[in-house]
């Protein structure tokens, strides 16, 4: 819409110029913001070799780390490589934290970071560096509806098209989000769903990592992205096989 003329005066403010205003915000909040599902890349582990993941960034939680660990802190042995555009991720261990509203992991923490067990897959991650990977533990997700990443913030520079990916299946069995892995998003005011998401059920995990691709089409600085599970019942606790988790997320450049 053209802006309004410099002559414009309170006299000339009528309600066609009213409606012409809110019609142009709607567009601009509904504009072009979509989310696709790709696709999974199944039997994973080495983001690194051709055809390369990452390009433009990734996060791989409780990497490499020296012993086993269970409800450690989210941020524990990251590894950030994370776009100048996305996050930063906010860590959290309590409700009472002021920054509590803008968390990255739901309710965290019931999110905790769980590695170092040696059922877990070795990853070479895409800048080549080579560990035992851990994952993002939602025991809130155990046969039930979960956000386990509720906030990942977009800023200046979030490319117009980009492929989202979301590492899992690589805990031996455990934590798998079998009914569902959906990546979300939040477009101004307007909540954007993808057209389809993937329900692989147990036959879809095998203990080694896949990949399954996004595309965000249309999001821009002060939207932010969401990733729900609903993972595997029981108690995810002493052992247990319980709820859902990533094992990483990565950014690619999408035509």
């Amino acid at each position: 819409m053209d802006a309004p003329h410099s002559s414009f005066s309170g006299r000339n403010y009528g309600g066609k110029y009213v409606a012409a205003v809110i019609l142009a915000v709607l567009a601009t909040a509904l504009r072009g913001a979509t989310i696709t599902y790709v696709g999974k890349t199944t039997d994973r582990t080495d983001f690194h070799a051709a055809p390369a993941m990452g390009a433009l960034g990734y996060w791989f939680p409780q990497f490499n780390a020296a012993t086993a660990v269970t409800d450690r802190p989210t941020n524990e042995n990251e590894r950030n490589a994370l776009p100048s555009w996305a996050g930063p991720l906010v860590h959290l261990n309590s409700v009472l934290d002021f920054n509590f509203p803008k968390r990255t992991f739901s309710q965290d923490g019931p999110c905790r970071s769980v590695g170092g067990l040696p059922e877990f897959n070795l990853f070479t991650l895409p800048n080549s560096e080579v560990g035992r990977s851990g994952i993002v533990l939602d025991p809130n997700a155990a046969g039930n509806t979960s956000n386990a990443v509720n906030r990942i913030m977009l800023g200046a520079g979030t490319p117009a098209s980009f492929f989202l990916r979301i590492v899992v299946d690589n805990t031996g069995g455990k934590h798998n989000a079998i009914s569902r892995i959906r990546a979300r998003g939040q477009h101004g005011a307007t909540a954007v769903e993808p057209d389809t998401f993937p329900a692989p059920g147990a036959a879809g995990f095998n203990g080694i990592a896949d990949v399954y691709t996004f595309r965000f089409d249309g999001f821009v600085a002060g939207d932010f992205i969401k990733i729900q599970l609903i993972g595997m019942p029981g108690s995810a606790k002493d052992g247990g096989a319980g709820g859902g988790s990533i094992a990483g997320i990565m950014f690619d450049p999408a035509p």
